[in-house]
């Protein structure tokens, strides 16, 4: 077991697949079982079980418990809406086709908005594409809804208490960090002055540049926007541009080559600045109180002033008596101080709005009551997504590309009329990725591991298939290894994904019959 524990950590540092896989493995069996063998209804037992994958192996929502619970019901919710749309628009193949194209392109280019909706881009597609892409009537609608809110209602105690994730903001964190070590730079660049601490100004800029640079690096990682439309993560994002800014101010102010004399009420200022934003990082990274900001503003706000007074003094007649020109040409160190004040503060009140919006009661964030300084939700989404409605956006043609080649897919395994083949649909989804080369890539290491899967699934059915018992004592075991394989390559993924199918479509044939749970040519008849 340590040997395992060990491969697994080295593939899934954070055993965020592994604890996915472990609950899929439990609830999806389970649920199929009570769609077959209790309810005997073949048809809730599909969606029941690609439900389960679509809930708690496809989506992995970050923030805090209450947060990825609020994602699991609007998941569920927009699920049965599309069901319900896909059933209706299944009947003609060209209709399917065209609903697919338009589904498509909204459901891929709706993760430029949020990292939430990024993220169940493929647990909201698949919702559309199993009911689209087999054909059947408006009869069939109740019993489609039945198997995905089985899912969806085993889906949020499972995410509960099935080895709950802990509260992952990567965002969040690099930003506190990044809060921190520039907090040390400032403190130690006010104790080199006299009167103050010695300390290494050398190092603590160091740490402060790498803390900037992997904040830079964890916003920019992601094709998508890392963060979601609540009000709290809205404001996060708007403090890497003001930790950058910071950032530039500093290197700016000590790149200066003036030395006059050492004016108290600047390093004053410094200090203030240090433990503002040394405490705001600490109420960001959730170890300090979320209302124990203003006491910190309002003394860097006493100690700007004191320096403002002291600086208008200084060029006023009877002051140090520099000439007006050197006053203008050369940035004192109260000017560069006054540029710190205003980053530090901004980034500090940014924190204090995130953090009151956290601390909101829960029918005020129901009602949608926004903290002030922010825009609401509804309106920061729209301009996310106007900005990418332009020909050059990479987004929008990507997510034009998407509807069009599973729309594609839809119209092909329809005109075929193969049994299951919804699959088309399926294998074009898993290759989709965010620019024509990488889905080349794919394309050959998925039909490679869905080769291997059906190699390996067909032995096992053929072997198997006379014992319907050990069929099912196995099909746990291959969504486990399904959820797993993935963190090991894309192809291991498909394969394991492939085998987990013909598994599962054998155990829901044998007590449904061939049209019972994914449609063929004669509910296409039906459907007509």
């Amino acid at each position: 077991m340590r040997r395992v524990h060990r491969w697994l950590l080295a593939r899934d540092g954070d055993l965020r697949a592994t604890r996915r896989a472990a609950r899929t493995a439990i609830v999806m069996p389970a649920l199929l079982a009570v769609g077959v063998q209790v309810l005997g209804n073949p048809v809730a037992a599909t969606f029941a079980a690609f439900g389960s994958f679509a809930m708690l192996l496809f989506a992995d929502f970050g923030g805090a418990l209450a947060e990825r619970l609020a994602a699991q019901v609007s998941l569920v919710g927009i699920g049965c809406v599309l069901i319900v749309l896909g059933t209706l628009a299944s009947g003609d193949p060209w209709v399917a086709a065209a609903a697919m194209l338009v589904v498509g392109f909204l459901v891929l280019f709706s993760g430029v908005v949020s990292s939430a909706l990024a993220g169940a881009s493929t647990s909201i597609l698949l919702s559309f594409v199993l009911p689209v892409a087999t054909p059947a009537g408006p009869a069939a609608i109740p019993d489609r809804l039945l198997g995905w809110l089985m899912a969806g209602v085993v889906s949020l105690p499972a995410v509960t208490l099935l080895w709950p994730a802990p509260r992952s903001e990567p965002l969040r964190a690099a930003a506190a960090e990044a809060c921190a070590r520039l907090s040390e730079r400032l403190t130690a660049e006010a104790g080199r002055w006299p009167g103050g601490a010695a300390g290494s100004v050398a190092e603590a800029v160091d740490r402060s540049d790498a803390a900037v640079a992997a904040l830079r690096t964890t916003f920019l990682a992601t094709p998508y926007r890392p963060a979601g439309l609540t009000t709290a993560a809205r404001a996060i994002v708007r403090l890497v541009d003001e930790v950058v800014w910071l950032s530039v101010v500093l290197d700016d102010a000590s790149a200066t080559r003036h030395r006059p004399r050492v004016d108290p009420t600047v390093r004053a200022v410094k200090t203030a600045a240090a433990v503002l934003l040394d405490h705001a990082g600490r109420v960001l990274a959730q170890q300090e109180p979320r209302d124990s900001l203003q006491g910190h503003l309002d003394d860097l706000e006493r100690a700007h002033r004191a320096m403002a007074a002291t600086a208008v003094a200084d060029v006023e007649p009877g002051g140090d008596g520099r000439p007006a020109e050197q006053v203008a040409g050369t940035p004192a160190p109260s000017f560069r101080a006054q540029e710190l004040s205003f980053a530090v503060t901004a980034i500090a009140e940014n924190i204090a709005i995130a953090a009151a919006a956290e601390g909101r009661p829960w029918w005020q964030k129901a009602l949608g009551r926004q903290q002030p300084g922010l825009s609401g939700t509804i309106a920061s989404a729209q301009q996310r997504a106007l900005a990418h409605i332009e020909p050059h956006s990479v987004w929008l043609r990507n997510s034009l590309r998407g509807g069009i080649a599973l729309g594609g897919a839809v119209l092909v395994a329809d005109l075929s009329g193969a049994q299951h083949s919804f699959w088309i649909v399926l294998g074009a989804m898993s290759v989709l990725r965010s620019n024509a080369l990488s889905t080349g890539q794919s394309v050959v290491r998925g039909l490679v591991g869905t080769t291997i899967g059906f190699v390996v699934g067909g032995l096992l059915v053929v072997v198997l298939g006379a014992n319907p018992p050990l069929l099912w004592a196995l099909l746990p075991f291959a969504v486990l290894v399904a959820g797993i394989a993935p963190a090991v390559s894309f192809t291991a993924g498909q394969a394991g994904f492939t085998v987990t199918l013909l598994i599962l479509f054998n155990v829901i044939g044998r007590r449904g019959g061939r049209s019972g749970s994914c449609g063929s040519r004669t509910s296409r008849s039906a459907a007509r």
